[in-house]
């Protein structure tokens, strides 16, 4: 294991990217503002003025093993110190009627020719444009003393500069600002590179203390063009859905098929879903889980015990009704043998769910009454599925990792640090809980045109003969089982308990 791996996930890095991007432009219009500040307070515009000159070797001055034109160009890069020297400098301010040279010089030759570029740089364009006339009328006099093999002639006279030739243009202020936004960029990339989380499975396996489970593919949440327009999320059920992917829908089936597998090892049937923070899809996790496992034939009962903000009821599209809420139930406002379970279409899946918060629901945990009813309920189903509320929320969570055989911890990819992952593991072990792994969920695959995705007639999906799994392979089997339903299709496996009657009689 190596917790310390730099992992590289391509929409991690996208997604910071684009999270960002105001960032990005916002580090543009700081290089702008910077460009601006510095034109109006450090900016010092200066002038240059040139001219052209040639350098000509005379013909009797070298030898037969070079050519006039390359002599001259040798000669032309010797003038070049020549006009840079302090001697050059003194005369021309002594020609302009200067008391010093107030500018720069500089000379320079035209690549693999003999003309030579002269330039000298001042404050304002009229101090350059005389500075340079008095050192082309200087020069003769010191390059003859010097040179006498050669001749230097001016083709191109200077002229009054009109603009700064150290100006910002418009080319460089974009290059500036492209390198602002450049530099922004690259820092996300690096900042997203470093951010210790969960990126993919590799990174579950290299920085996480625990088993993985499976993991379930990204599937957005705007499942139609409508959804998008309207921006609407929905909530991700598997059941006879048809814009959902088959690779999200075998998500949960291999999910379920592990379940299936602990179970039949002694590990129990009671599991409760959790993580560390909210929106990691532990309800869309757990929900899935239900009804994969309720498509291989099994009872199933989902409980919801995030009672401070249930998420269930949305996700199902279920509403309130009178001795279907399970709040009602653990307040002992209703009796064991008035409360129903809410049979999930015509599947063997039930649901013991809240359409209303309870802040108060700690109790449940204290006085033995969610204990109670998961234990009277795991005796007539063939699996009980706890949705809990997040670690980081309710402490009540390591209560129901007490009850449960097992634990399943969802990790969505990219959302909460290795080291809370790893702490809320241990704290679910040290409390007597059974980590039976992680379900690392909203996992990006690699990058694909094609997606697979579509339901038969019955909700099952094709691809994959999911009927195939268990001897309960059609949902009608567990029709004798709803007996006593409303229009929720509810089934009470609560019988009289001895404490309703003291409730009665309070």
């Amino acid at each position: 294991m190596d917790k310390n791996k730099i992992i590289f996930e391509w929409h991690s890095l996208v997604k910071d990217l684009v999270r960002n991007v105001w960032v990005i432009i916002l580090s543009a219009l700081i290089g702008l503002m910077g460009i601006y500040i510095a034109s109006y307070s450090v900016y010092s515009p200066e002038y240059t003025s040139s001219a052209t000159l040639v350098v000509t070797a005379k013909a009797n001055t070298q030898g037969k093993t070079y050519s006039m034109v390359s002599v001259s160009s040798e000669m032309a890069n010797v003038y070049t110190n020549v006009f840079v020297q302090q001697l050059m400098k003194t005369k021309a301010a002594e020609r302009a009627g200067m008391e010093s040279f107030d500018g720069k010089i500089s000379a320079s030759v035209l690549s693999e020719t003999n003309l030579l570029e002269l330039k000298v740089t001042a404050k304002n364009p009229h101090t350059a444009y005389v500075l340079i006339k008095a050192v082309l009328e200087v020069y003769p006099e010191i390059s003859e003393k010097i040179f006498d093999n050669s001749t230097i002639s001016v083709i191109k006279q200077p002229s009054v500069p009109f603009s700064p030739s150290n100006r910002i243009t418009e080319a460089n202020k974009k290059i500036i600002v492209l390198a602002c936004m450049a530099a922004t960029a690259a820092a996300i990339v690096v900042l997203s590179l470093l951010r210790d989380t969960v990126k993919n499975e590799e990174a579950f396996k290299s920085k996480i203390d625990a088993k993985l489970l499976g993991s379930v593919v990204h599937e957005s949440k705007r499942l139609t063009v409508q959804d998008y327009i309207n921006k609407k999320k929905k909530g991700l059920l598997i059941y006879n859905n048809a814009f959902i992917s088959l690779k999200f829908a075998e998500s949960f089936q291999k999910l379920a098929a592990k379940l299936e597998h602990i179970k039949k090892r002694g590990g129990g049937k009671v599991f409760a879903v959790t993580s560390v923070s909210e929106n990691e899809g532990k309800s869309t996790v757990a929900s899935n889980i239900a009804l994969s496992l309720a498509s291989r034939g099994y009872r199933v009962v989902l409980f919801d015990l995030d009672a401070k903000k249930p998420a269930l009821y949305k996700i199902f599209n279920q509403s309130y009704e009178k001795y279907y809420e399970l709040g009602e139930l653990m307040n002992r406002e209703i009796k064991f043998g008035e409360f129903r379970l809410r049979k999930f279409k015509n599947t063997s899946l039930y649901l013991a769910l809240n359409t209303k918060p309870y802040p108060d629901s700690r109790k449940w945990l204290e006085n033995g009454m969610a204990e109670k009813i998961i234990n009277v309920t795991k005796e007539k189903a063939d699996f009980v599925i706890i949705d809990t509320a997040p670690m980081a929320v309710d402490s009540s969570v390591t209560d129901i990792a007490k009850i449960a055989d097992n634990t399943l911890l969802v990790v969505r990819t990219d959302e909460v640090s290795v080291s809370d992952i790893n702490d809320a593991i241990i704290t679910l072990g040290e409390v007597g809980g059974n980590v039976a792994g992680c379900v690392l969920n909203d996992v990006y695959p690699e990058l694909s045109l094609i997606k697979f995705n579509g339901a038969d007639e019955s909700g099952q999906y094709y691809g994959k003969d999911y009927g195939k799994y268990g001897k309960y392979g059609k949902y009608g089997k567990y029709g004798k089982y709803g007996k006593n339903q409303s229009k929720y299709g509810g089934y009470s496996y609560f019988p009289e308990d001895p404490d309703d009657k003291e409730t009665a009689e309070e």
